[in-house]
């Protein structure tokens, strides 16, 4: 009889210990959203990596600026630049420029949205607390219900003092991970304007695909 009582307190204690993990998952994740929406802007130094397995396959920094809904985006490879309606995607070695109308609700994992995605087309749970670059973290998951999502999962990794997102991993279906780590930030900044907008009179441009009337 009591190894039946105690069989039943410890279900009761994991159902409860389930129930408190859902809410804090999502209290944290409104608590980042929340803290990103009331700044005028940021910007985020990070590293990237591709995994396969254990294996990294490829490795390079890069750095994004975001203002509400428009961002700046910029690799060594290409900058991207969105000022909400249109999208400039600007390759540097071979000088190549395509333009584009941009919409928001395609689904795209951006900069600008990266932090609201668990609204909207996932489910989410608490996984842990951990340690990231010396920081203690809140490490939920996200787990896609879009079958025409790119990704299976994003795995989040965010600060318990100041509510920031200082890495996340999105996991595609080969089970190849992509990984963010946030090297730099810089909260509640003020772009100029045209900021998020590609200029043609400062860069050179080889070929240009504009279409936004097609």
């Amino acid at each position: 009889m009591m190894k039946k009582i105690v069989g039943i307190v410890v279900m009761l204690v994991t159902c409860l210990n389930g129930i408190a993990q859902t809410t804090d998952a999502k209290a944290i994740l409104d608590k980042m959203s929340e803290t990103y929406k009331a700044m005028p802007g940021f910007e985020v130094s990070f590293e990237q990596k591709v995994k396969n397995e254990s294996e990294v396959s490829d490795t390079f920094s890069g750095n994004v600026a975001v203002s509400k809904e428009k961002f700046l985006l910029k690799l060594s490879s290409q900058h991207i630049y969105c000022n909400g309606p249109v999208i400039w995607t600007y390759l540097v070695e071979p000088k190549e420029l395509t333009i584009a109308n941009f919409d928001p609700e395609d689904g795209f994992i951006n900069p600008a949205n990266v932090y609201d995605i668990y609204k909207e087309g996932f489910t989410y749970k608490y996984l842990r607390s951990d340690n990231n670059s010396g920081e203690l973290v809140d490490v939920i998951e996200l787990t896609s219900t879009d079958e025409d999502s790119d990704y299976t999962s994003v795995i989040m990794y965010i600060g318990q003092k100041d509510g920031y997102l200082k890495a996340w991993d999105m996991v595609d279906y080969d089970d190849i991970t992509t990984a963010f780590q946030v090297t730099a930030f810089k909260p509640n900044v003020n772009f100029a304007e045209g900021h998020f907008e590609f200029d043609e009179s400062k860069h050179e441009v080889s070929h240009k695909e504009d279409f936004r009337n097609q």
